[in-house]
């Protein structure tokens, strides 16, 4: 059979079951409850400077626009095997979290350890260094709890390695993209030259400092809390003694990332500079050895569904395909060249039809 006669599956559509809008759940509630609290809080305490430059952001919309388009195709890169598309809801209820109620206990908090620091250190080192020993915990926390909510919530269908993955990152862009937006209003204010500049040159920075950034701390961190909740799906493969040790060292990453790039550096803008690449370089290798061993369990996930369903209906090259990139392309390749362009994309398209099966189960 030839890799064309391969391409014989429908077009799947998700389908869409309640997994966040559960109002017979008191989680469901507590949900409600932080969203809309935080929310007033969060415009409470900046939606003046919000307003007041309301007209260069939507000048910088392009921007904003181009940074969101390309935050959301990286994080969608973690997740090769589709296990989150048919439940955008719980992304959106993630980010959502992380933009407010994140936000709000991370700037009380954040202040309180602050004040601790400049009593223990003394006003000189604590500006210094409150950063580094203050957001490391605090943010981390308070986006940790943000994804526990989320994932006792959503039990029912996000309860794999890779849900949790993509959850976290989907909380961490959230609160990037408010504390994005909280700076550059800050900093349009404080523009000598115009809202526009100080606006922009803010958010330029950042857009080039968003990889790595809280979508990777809290990514981590999201899985270290699902490894701790009864409705972890890998209880079984996963001993409570080997759980815990994983919770404790994704714990301990997400917050070691966070602390080296808040870390102060040299003043002398090439060194400072040599200093950022290297933060860079190293959030980039904490980040991605767990995450590169935690994808396997859901590529071993994908392995068994495959196996323990003979009545697929693919054929059994496509299957074979689906558990590596390398093996993607290849299936992708041998179409374009049997084929031409209508066959790669035809190909493209069953595997994500195949995948999107495998995940509803």
């Amino acid at each position: 059979m030839t890799v064309m006669e391969n391409h014989t599956a429908e077009p799947v559509t998700a389908t869409r079951i309640p997994v966040v809008y559960r109002p017979e759940s008191a989680v469901f509630w507590l949900f409600v409850a932080a969203l809309g609290l935080s929310t007033a809080l969060v415009l409470l305490n900046e939606g003046a400077a919000i307003a007041e430059t309301l007209g260069a952001q939507i000048a910088l919309a392009p921007l904003w626009l181009g940074l969101i388009v390309f935050l959301l195709w990286l994080m969608l890169k973690f997740d090769p095997f589709r296990s989150v598309r048919a439940h955008p809801q719980v992304l959106a209820a993630g980010a959502a979290l992380g933009g407010t109620t994140a936000m709000v206990l991370a700037l009380h908090g954040n202040t309180a350890l602050f004040g601790f620091w400049r009593s223990v250190l003394g006003p000189d080192t604590a500006d210094q260094w409150s950063a580094a020993l203050s957001a490391p915990f605090v943010e981390e926390a308070a986006k940790a709890v943000c994804a526990a909510v989320v994932l006792v919530l959503s039990a029912a269908v996000f309860n794999r390695i890779s849900h949790a993955l993509l959850l976290g990152m989907f909380v961490g862009v959230g609160f990037d993209l408010m504390e994005d937006l909280v700076y550059a209003s800050r900093q349009a204010i404080a523009s000598l030259d115009s809202d526009v500049v100080g606006a922009g040159a803010n958010l330029i920075l950042r857009a080039f400092t968003a990889v790595p950034a809280h979508w990777s701390y809290t990514a981590l961190a999201t899985v270290g809390v699902l490894m701790l909740l009864p409705s972890f799906a890998g209880r079984d493969s996963w001993p409570r003694s080997r759980r815990l040790l994983a919770a404790v060292g994704l714990f301990g990453a997400a917050s070691l990332m966070h602390f080296i790039w808040d870390a102060p550096g040299p003043d002398a803008p090439a060194a400072a500079l040599g200093v950022l690449a290297l933060k860079v370089v190293a959030n980039v290798v904490i980040f991605l050895v767990p995450v590169l061993v935690l994808l396997r369990s859901e590529r071993a996930w994908v392995s068994h569904q495959i196996a323990a369903r003979p009545d697929l209906p693919f054929d059994q090259a496509l299957l074979d395909s689906l558990l590596t990139r390398r093996d993607r392309r290849r299936y992708v390749r041998e179409a374009r060249r049997d084929g031409g362009r209508a066959a790669k994309s035809l190909a493209r398209r069953s595997q994500r039809a195949a995948l999107d099966v495998i995940q509803r189960g």
